[in-house]
């Protein structure tokens, strides 16, 4: 089970222009234990992308531990500071990115020589009062702070609203406009709520021709199946990536691991028979916070929207997952639900799939001619029996769910294809809130 630096460095990963940005750490390198790294993790980033790390423990054992490891890497852009966290916050006028992994919460687990650092620091063993009041005093300082929309603020050992480091400090967060945007089982990442409300689920279709993807640069959104091939030319991606299509998941697996590998999103949502194929993506899966998550687990786990689902789509799919993003907003982009069922350029395979045998001059169904290429293998759209069916589905999903979790998500959809509308309120694309960039 990893720890939530790694959570933190796959988020830090996701943004552009990070040369000069800062990490704050608070509680430095202790034991050599499995997960007890992440001082070495962000040294190690923080060479790659050029970035500045601020170590800070109120032990200085702890602080000549982290001198060792910068010493080691011949790091020099870095600063080791041995002080209280909340101390330290007082200090500062803005941050980055704040790692928080400080006092020690009370698991009862606690090795001797741990327990024995606390004896000859405060004078008593670790217990949770100081704990949480520790996080809190700190996360009361970040809330003063000066903030830019990419800031996050990540806590190592939480477990849950009241179990683990910030039983006290998550609640005034959350009241400062800060909003969980992912957990594991071991940690929390935040990011504040001003900047990121909403949420943006794009589908392939015909109505985003001319869509500039510069619009999305800064916002959370959701990209589906072979739409990779566009952001790869234009070099913009979203956090979060659907293909539950098996076989346009098998036909394409090497450029899926390819997103996978380089971290191009956070997370891919797939399904599980590609575990039948690809033995690679392996390592990717499994654990609480690994970048793939499978439909069909998903499926199974509590509280969780896709318990209902039995019918789907990828572009369904990516607004039930929004929903799990917990933004106040979706907006959805590009869904048309209206298809060419046979191209030109396509024929009919013996399994009814169908197959591109030859360059597609003038695609129909989707927002860029090379959606599709030679060879690609694909299922028969089906637009009537099967897509309309799933977004009936996922409408009443998401009206259940509002409904469970006392929630009221909006849902919009923007397009002038009109085929959504009696499941989601539709408006044109040109009313999209700052939206000036279609031909």
């Amino acid at each position: 089970m990893s720890h939530g630096h790694s959570l933190l460095i796959n988020h830090i990963l996701l943004q552009e222009n990070l040369k000069g940005k800062t990490i704050i750490e608070i509680g430095s390198v202790r034991e050599d234990l499995h997960g007890q790294n992440s001082t070495e993790s962000f040294i190690k980033l923080c060479l790659e992308k050029d970035m500045k790390l601020i170590s800070v423990d109120m032990d200085i054992k702890c602080s000549d531990n982290a001198k060792k490891l910068f010493d080691k890497y011949n790091f020099t852009n870095g600063e080791i500071i041995t002080k209280k966290g909340e101390d330290y916050f007082k200090e500062i006028n803005s941050f980055d990115f704040i790692y928080l992994d400080g006092y020690d919460y009370d698991h009862k687990k606690h090795a001797e020589n741990r327990q024995h650092s606390y004896q000859r620091e405060f004078g008593k063993e670790i217990n949770n009062d100081d704990c949480w009041n520790s996080h809190l005093l700190m996360v009361q300082e970040l809330c003063k702070k000066k903030i830019d929309k990419h800031s996050l603020i990540c806590f190592d050992d939480i477990i849950s609203e009241s179990i683990g480091k910030g039983v006290t400090a998550i609640p005034y967060l959350n009241s400062n406009g800060w909003n969980v945007i992912e957990k594991t089982a071991q940690a929390w990442i935040f990011n504040h709520n001003d900047n990121n409300s909403e949420i943006f689920v794009l589908g392939n279709g015909r109505s985003l021709k001319g869509f500039d993807f510069n619009y999305l640069k800064d916002k959370e959104w959701v990209g589906t199946t072979l739409a990779y091939r566009y952001w790869n030319e234009v070099n913009i991606y979203p956090q979060h990536y659907v293909n539950v299509d098996s076989v346009v998941i098998k036909k394409n697996i090497d450029d899926i691991m390819y997103l996978i590998k380089n971290k191009k999103c956070a997370n891919f949502i797939l399904c599980k028979s590609v575990l039948e194929y690809c033995d690679e993506i392996k390592e990717y899966c499994g654990a609480d916070d690994s970048p793939v998550k499978f439909l069909q687990d998903l499926q199974k786990t509590p509280l969780n929207p896709f318990r209902y689902l039995v019918d789907w789509c990828s572009g369904s799919v990516s607004v039930l997952w929004a929903y799990l993003c917990k933004k106040d907003k979706i907006n959805i982009l590009g869904m048309d639900c209206k298809y060419v069922e046979a191209i030109p350029e396509c024929i009919q395979l013996n399994d009814n799939t169908l197959k591109i045998i030859e360059p597609v001059k003038d695609n129909p169904n989707y927002f860029f001619d090379s959606y599709q290429q030679v060879g690609d293998i694909y299922n028969v759209p089906n637009a009537n029996s099967v897509h309309k069916m799933s977004w009936f589905h996922i409408r009443n999903i998401c009206i259940l769910y509002n409904i469970l979790q006392q929630k009221n998500i909006e849902v919009t959809n923007y397009n002038s294809v009109k085929t959504l509308e009696e499941f989601f309120e539709t408006k044109d694309l040109k009313d999209l809130k700052d939206y000036d960039f279609m031909n």
